[in-house]
């Protein structure tokens, strides 16, 4: 056995499948169950963009029969019958695309750069060559035994491809620079998807009051908004205009406040002192209409990033340094915090 590293052009990996020579192996493939639209709308934004792909795994085995050569997808099934939907106009973009002259249409409505890019993107492919079944399993052990276990995060992206985590994912994406430039996460985080968890749980919070989470309670949100995500454009707005808000805050950026935890809890108490979220009236009762003034708010802020960094001397602020201590995760730590920052976004000073 051998493993040839090799390349296909989207044009010749589907005219393959188009005549047979590559195929389909359903032993090797963890479910058939179809890519809801957005997963596949996402993938050929990906080649269109020309962004690297993973590499797709095929089998070359010869049929005695027929005297052919075929190749067995072994890893890529979802992938390669995606590209071959697009390639025969089976398969629409969204209106939403993020590439504007190419949102709502068919392959056979873009314009001719776009065919092309398509066409001629470079797929990477592993082509076992001369190998047994029983070395073509043990392969992918050995590729198992060495891949980074994913974190609760990344399963959740890889387990569900709904609206739920599409919601998240564009999430992610919008604020992800302003994230490390507000020092709230390091690059290494957001590949890990720390990101994902944070808005995860504070649209768990919006919906649902502040509670203590973990990866089964964010494991079920997805699943229960996999189909359908009824507030996704209020929760959506009131994520924006929250870290609208945060982003002109300089004076607290890469400061304790920016710390995760502290995050959350000043985002669900700047949307509920804004406009009011019923299930968090429960930890702090908002007044309407609110009246924003940045320099009791700025000051406000300010008094508690001094007191978490002078935590042996909290003075009036002692509730909240301890919320900030230890068990920073917990329903009754994130409670205390959410209701000082709704405190110190009122126009009176501490």
């Amino acid at each position: 056995m051998y493993i040839e590293k090799t390349n296909y052009t989207v044009a010749d990996y589907c005219a393959g499948m188009l005549r047979k020579e590559i195929i389909v192996n359903r032993q090797y493939q963890r479910s058939d169950k179809v890519w809801p639209p957005a997963a596949r709308s996402f993938l050929i934004e990906t080649i269109l963009l020309n962004y690297p792909m993973p590499k797709l795994s095929l089998y070359q085995i010869t049929d005695i029969k027929s005297r052919k050569t075929i190749k067995e997808i072994v890893d890529g099934q979802q992938r390669s019958q995606t590209i071959l939907d697009f390639y025969k106009d089976k398969l629409r973009l969204p209106k939403s695309s993020e590439i504007p002259d190419a949102a709502g249409k068919l392959y056979s409505q873009l314009d001719p750069e776009h065919q092309h890019d398509f066409l001629n993107y470079s797929l990477s492919v592993d082509l076992f060559v001369g190998a047994t079944p029983d070395e073509i399993r043990e392969i992918f052990r050995r590729i198992n035994s060495y891949t980074v276990p994913l974190n609760p995060e990344e399963q959740r992206h890889s387990m569900y491809q709904g609206t739920f985590k599409w919601f998240i994912y564009r999430m992610s994406k919008k604020y992800d620079q302003n994230l490390i430039d507000l020092g709230v996460f390091g690059e290494k985080q957001l590949v890990r998807m720390a990101d994902a968890k944070i808005f995860s749980e504070i649209t768990h919070s919006f919906l649902f009051g502040i509670t203590t989470t973990d990866k089964k309670i964010l494991a079920k949100l997805y699943k229960d908004y996999d189909l359908e995500f009824a507030r996704e454009k209020e929760i959506e707005t009131r994520i924006e205009e929250t870290m609208d808000l945060i982003i002109g805050l300089e004076e607290i950026h890469k400061g304790p406040l920016m710390r995760p935890y502290n995050l959350y809890s000043l985002i669900l108490a700047i949307s509920h002192v804004m406009n009011p979220v019923v299930e968090l009236r429960r930890d702090y009762e908002s007044s309407v209409p609110y009246v924003y003034e940045r320099e009791a708010v700025v000051s406000n802020l300010t008094a508690l990033s001094e007191s978490l960094q002078d935590p042996e001397n909290p003075g009036i602020f002692s509730e909240f340094v301890s919320a900030n201590l230890s068990k920073t995760n917990v329903a009754d730590q994130r409670k205390k915090r959410f209701k000082w920052f709704c405190k110190a976004l009122q126009p009176v000073l501490f």
